[in-house]
């Protein structure tokens, strides 16, 4: 109808926000309380997506996730900012756990002398 697209438009299977003057969103868009990360192109990421050195992970309606995470058999816990941890011991109501280098978290091991159980908790 002419009318200027703008909002959520869908194209070729990629999700794109237009602003309120017409141009494609691209970095992070706060929506409806949810956060969402849009690419250098402007498509909505899902999935994992690494953004200025922190791993992020896009749930499959594209909404930032935070607290914990399961990615095939492996969890990870992503802070309130969405940023994944990684390489540290971290307290999640009064337990503690460790997660990897990659995010991982630490299962049925030991890590620096203190044993954790299979469900990654200091015991």
């Amino acid at each position: 109808n002419g009318a200027m697209a703008t909002g959520w438009l869908q194209y070729n299977g990629s999700w794109y926000y237009l602003n309120s003057n017409g141009a494609m969103a691209t970095g992070w868009l706060q929506y409806n309380g949810s956060w969402y990360y849009l690419n250098s192109n402007g498509a909505m990421a899902t999935g994992w997506a690494k953004v200025n050195g922190s791993w992020y992970y896009l749930n499959a309606n594209g909404s930032m996730a935070t607290g914990w995470v399961k990615d095939g058999d492996t969890w990870y816990y992503l802070e309130a900012s969405g940023a994944m941890k990684a390489s540290q011991w971290f307290k999640v109501s009064d337990k503690w756990y460790y997660v990897n280098g990659l995010g991982a978290l630490a299962v049925n091991t030991t890590v620096d002398g203190y044993t954790v159980n299979e469900n990654g908790e200091w015991v």
